[in-house]
């Protein structure tokens, strides 16, 4: 299996989802073995654990925030070596989804490259608790994901996700971002959220949606795609088999590092 690139560069723009600021991506091809990079003000962020800055409510890179929807939709579609160039401090929201990100994908095309695709294969279960929540990777031939939420008003949901028998873009892209309606003055006063709307983002109440989801589990549907984004921090695309438990991005991350180092 050959490394993947893009055929043609493109740019989305948007609002930032915690800032509420312009933002801007332009993603072109790169060369094999070059990983995804981000560029802003002309310094060059590898999408790596390494760079790891801030996991208070989406994973931030040196200087980015909100990087997990990009990566996750490049690592759904199987992409390796990536460009992207950024106006602002915040990739844009979008729809609060990957889904935008995957369809500007497509529509930029793919190449396959001549180098071969490097996986990280576990030779051993790599597990961490946090207390309830949870994170476990079992060595595995392909690429599989077990998640269970427990919100309130939404309750329990479970979901399993094969990547070699699943699509993705159908299956885990739609899914958007969300939020309790009654924190979001608090986060306002934190400085997050202030880019959100009914628009980019699933809002709970009490008893439940607020707008109408896409999924009636959509919850977990993006917490497996934030565990996708925040998983390829590894540098490489993985052959495990993963369970979460009431994960979030702090405790993906230290996955991600311990999946490096192993």
């Amino acid at each position: 299996m050959n490394q993947i690139t893009i055929k043609r560069p493109f740019s989305l723009e948007g609002i930032g989802l915690h800032s509420g600021k312009a933002a801007r991506i332009a993603v072109s091809p790169a060369a094999p073995n070059s990983g995804i990079n981000f560029i802003r003000q002309g310094r060059k962020i590898p999408a790596s654990i390494h760079h790891l800055k801030e996991t208070r409510r989406g994973t931030a890179l040196d200087g980015i925030s909100v990087v997990e929807h990009f990566l996750s939709a490049a690592y759904g579609l199987g992409i390796d070596n990536l460009e992207a160039e950024l106006l602002g401090d915040e990739l844009p929201a979008l729809d609060g989804s990957s889904l935008p990100y995957v369809e500007a994908f497509e529509k930029a095309g793919f190449l396959e490259q001549k180098e071969i695709k490097k996986f990280i294969a576990l030779k051993s279960p790599i597990k961490i608790i946090d207390g309830g929540a949870s994170l476990e990777a079992f060595p595995s031939r392909g690429f599989k994901i077990h998640f269970m939420v427990d919100f309130p008003a939404v309750g329990v949901q479970r979901l399993s996700f094969d990547a070699e028998k699943q699509s993705y873009k159908e299956e885990i892209a739609p899914a958007r971002t969300f939020g309790y309606l009654e924190e979001y003055e608090l986060l306002k006063e934190k400085g997050l959220a202030l880019g959100a709307s009914f628009e980019n983002a699933l809002v709970l109440g009490k008893d439940g949606y607020i707008n109408q989801p896409r999924f009636p589990d959509e919850a977990v549907r993006h917490k497996i795609l934030d565990l996708i984004g925040d998983l390829s921090l590894a540098g490489n695309p993985l052959h495990a088999e993963i369970y979460a438990v009431k994960s979030g991005h702090k405790l993906n991350a230290e996955m991600a590092r311990r999946l490096l180092k192993a």
